[in-house]
């Protein structure tokens, strides 16, 4: 079970190590039952002040949970189906050009 460094994780990420520690003071937060907003991670501390490490797999799970698939057809994360474009004939787009469905 290797554990990689706080920044290890944050170069795998393309983060700062200030930015992936602001990540995990979220998560901690959240773990502790306070509503965040952002962004949080799986990580490992033995007590307050030793090294944060992570694992390798939990490093690739924040990966995947925050990777945008601009072709992809899957529900957001907030579980509801996406919206349909609202195409309003007066306004003077023209759906067959834009490809969108009629209104």
């Amino acid at each position: 079970m290797p554990l990689i460094s706080l920044e290890q994780a944050a170069r795998m990420l393309g983060y700062t190590t200030k930015g992936l520690r602001k990540i995990v003071d979220r998560s901690r937060a959240k773990a502790c039952g306070r509503r965040t907003q952002g962004p949080t991670i799986r990580f490992f501390q033995a007590a307050k002040g030793s090294p944060i490490k992570f694992k390798v797999e939990w490093v690739e799970t924040f990966v995947e949970e925050h990777t945008v698939d601009p072709v992809g057809h899957t529900r957001p994360s907030n579980g509801k189906p996406p919206r349909e474009p609202f195409v309003d004939e007066s306004a003077g787009l023209d759906c067959a050009l834009l490809n969108l469905p009629r209104g």
